[in-house]
């Protein structure tokens, strides 16, 4: 989750490498994480004898071996080149009973993008921080805890793929609890069976890359942030995302493609290039495709739904078959970046392994190009093949030369083969004529769409009279005509829905800057709780319908054998899912309130106060963070609304009929904020006491993550 100008600092401050000497660290660092490349041809051979130079030493420095490349358990994952980050909240991850459907989760991103090698699973951010579960907890209550994620790792391994653990350093709870990250790293790959760690924000975790094999050989780290060369034996997948530092994110948009320092380095090592909120992503396919690097499938970023064009994905479908084919080439062949092409604006790297030769090409222009691509020596017995076409190509031959021609279309990539004809095999026909099926069906279009979000219908209940409201309901007064409100949120990357100018999350927003929209909205008479649900009131609910959730995971985690902690009678239900809430609104003859009315409510009304007692914050008349928990929920009198609602603002979170789907997220909008803090890191859920206007996203996964110890809910009817 790094971004920007931030990486700098926090990989100073996180890298937990072994320290080197100054000469080691001058030789490793020359070169920044994208090697810039002279523009002109006639510099080139040059340029490539200086990096080989300089290759041999910074090697030589960190007497570095590639031992742990070597070694059989470790191979896999210099062939993985498709990393799918997948959000554990992703619908298509559950089957209608709510369990696990893994396979047909993966069919769509499979035929998409042309497969998956290794999943990152990520249940965590943006969730975490709502309240004091640990990221560990995160994992432990998906559906069937620990055995559920070993069903689906077993899946994977069936499969032929691969499974991350993701750790975030910058959560704190666990170690407030007394625990160790390590331990709790080490005890789920174990029971999991999974194949590594996926590392947020840092690029190694110093001396846990061997405490990482006794409890999974073969196990690896996949780093978030490009890692410095000294831990390249201890790092075997790390991400280069485009743009990821400020100062040099004009290089990927050169005319000459840049070299990829590290894959220089360690052509083993595993590098993803991303662009997580860009639709359009040729420019780092094609410097993937040069540099012999995968790429992270990621279209749900953490509930902002980014998904690429149907050029790139087309790209995708024919190049990674290609990059697993012939991972001999880019792991342990001889690579010449920057070979010679008379095309203009068409570059490419060779890959000669054995007698045989690989060439990948860009085309960096918006338009065809076709000529004469280069001329060689003309070798009896080879024959060349357009890899991504899935067809052989005639070249042309005289005086002992050989030319070979070539069309691409705008921001194209091409694949050329030369091997012996003795080396023709009945499965490479094969696979060319897979090939030339990907070719076929391949759509070079660029437009994209954004998913459309539906809200999900509200009932209305049974009309009340005002003076017959059930018990401990107040009347809301409304406007007669529509009112405009403003709402307002934290931008974060899960983004929001549509409102005013907002529309989904990307780099042109100011991460953590508070956004506002205008929303205009016609209200119709109503009543609400005059307090949040409490335990009393749903120990009530339980003992007169009887209600069993469907997945009782953690539902009341905080009550006693079914009943309510003794002296916490008053005090608001909490560990409630949405649907609990609709139930118990439902046996009352009530519902949930939508947004719009809970801040009509909580601004009372007209006057639109930024807290429900004025518009200067008080600390004293509200529950935020004072106290270790929740309060009961009336013991703030100064803090209510005019209409004398309790509690809207702290306490506990609220609940309202808001909830949203885009296909890939289920979501709600919480209201009100409540009494956990925790200031460790930025990357936590909005946390404290909230103004009227805010709301917070809620990401829907599974009831037995998402019922949570800050959140609640109250309840309204429709009044006559």
């Amino acid at each position: 989750m790094l971004r920007k100008g931030a990486v700098c600092l926090l990989f100073l401050c996180c890298w937990t490498g072994n320290a080197f000497g100054q000469n080691r660290n001058t030789l490793s660092e020359k070169y920044y994480q994208l090697i810039e490349a002279p523009t002109a041809p006639d510099k080139w051979d040059a340029w490539r004898s200086e990096l080989r130079a300089w290759k041999d030493s910074t090697l030589k420095s960190l007497h570095y071996k590639g031992e742990n490349y070597r070694q059989p358990n470790y191979k896999w994952s210099s062939s993985a080149y498709a990393t799918f980050f997948l959000m554990a909240n992703e619908t298509t991850l559950y089957d209608k009973n709510g369990t696990y459907a893994i396979r047909n989760c993966l069919k769509k991103y499979e035929a998409n993008y042309g497969g998956v090698d290794v999943v990152v699973l990520w249940p965590t951010y943006p969730q975490l921080g709502f309240d004091n579960r640990t990221q560990y907890s995160f994992y432990r209550n998906l559906p069937g805890g620990v055995a559920g994620l070993k069903q689906v790792c077993n899946e994977l391994h069936q499969l032929g793929k691969k499974l991350m653990i993701a750790y975030n350093p910058w959560d704190n709870i666990a170690r407030n609890q007394g625990k160790t990250d390590e331990d709790e790293l080490l005890d789920l790959l174990t029971e999991t069976g999974a194949d590594g760690v996926y590392l947020d924000t840092i690029s190694n975790i110093d001396g846990f890359f061997q405490k990482m094999q006794k409890a999974n050989a073969g196990a690896v780290f996949q780093s978030e942030i490009p890692i410095r060369p000294e831990v390249l034996n201890q790092v075997h997948q790390s991400w280069l995302e485009v743009g990821w530092n400020e100062k040099y994110k004009n290089l990927e948009f050169g005319e000459v493609p840049v070299l990829v320092r590290n894959r220089w380095l360690e052509q083993r090592h595993m590098i993803y290039r991303l662009s997580r909120f860009s639709h359009e992503q040729s420019t780092l396919l094609q410097n993937a495709w040069i540099n012999g690097c995968g790429i992270v499938i990621w279209e749900n970023v953490f509930g902002t739904v980014n998904e690429v064009n149907p050029r790139d994905r087309s790209l995708l479908r024919a190049m990674l078959p290609i990059q697993r084919r012939y991972t001999q080439f880019f792991t342990e062949g001889t690579w010449t970046p920057l070979f010679p092409i008379q095309l203009n604006r068409v570059f490419a790297s060779r890959w000669q392994l054995g007698k045989s030769t690989l060439w990948t090409i860009v085309n960096r222009q918006e338009q065809w190009t076709t000529g004469k691509l280069f001329e060689q020596d003309d070798v009896p017995g080879v024959r060349y093949f357009d890899l991504m076409a899935g067809k052989e190509l005639k070249p042309s031959r005289a005086n002992g030369k050989v030319s070979l021609y070539a069309e691409y279309g705008p921001k194209a990539i091409g694949c050329i083969l030369a091997v012996d004809e003795s080396e023709l095999t009945d499965d490479l026909m094969a696979f060319l004529k897979k090939q030339a099926e990907i070719h076929k069906q391949a759509d070079y279009s660029t437009t994209f769409y954004l998913p459309k979000l539906r809200l999900k219908p509200v009932s209305a209940t049974q009309p009340y009279a005002k003076g017959k409201l059930p018990k401990g309901m107040v009347n809301i007064p409304v406007a007669p005509d529509s009112v405009r409100m403003l709402f307002s949120f934290r931008q974060r990357e899960c983004g929001f829905y549509p409102i005013g100018n907002f529309v989904d999350y990307s780099y042109s927003q100011a991460r953590n800057e508070i956004t506002t929209g205008v929303v205009t909205v016609k209200l119709k008479p109503f009543a609400m709780d005059e307090t949040v649900v409490t335990n009393a009131q749903f120990a009530q609910f339980l003992q007169a319908s009887h209600y069993q959730p469907r997945h009782p995971e953690n539902f009341l985690r905080h009550w006693v054998n079914n009943t309510s902690p003794a002296g916490q009678e008053n005090y608001p239900v909490v560990w409630v899912a949405l649907d609990d809430a609709r139930a118990y609104a439902k046996w009352a003859g009530k519902r949930l309130p939508t947004e719009a009315e809970w801040q009509w409510a909580a601004q009372n009304g007209p006057a639109q106060s930024r807290y429900p007692w004025g518009n200067a914050f008080d600390s004293t008349v509200v529950n935020t963070g004072q106290w270790a928990g929740a309060t009961a929920v009336n013991r703030f009198d100064k803090g209510r609304t005019k209409q004398g609602l309790y509690d809207m603002s702290g306490n506990v979170w609220q609940l309202t009929e808001s909830e949203r789907t885009d296909g890939y997220n289920r979501f709600c909008i919480l209201r009100g904020g409540a009494w956990y803090v925790n200031r460790a890191s930025e990357w936590y859920a909005d946390q404290g006491a909230q103004d009227t206007s805010f709301g917070a996203k809620y990401l829907l996964t599974w009831p037995g993550l998402d019922r949570c110890a800050t959140v609640g809910f109250r309840c309204v009817v429709d009044s006559q």
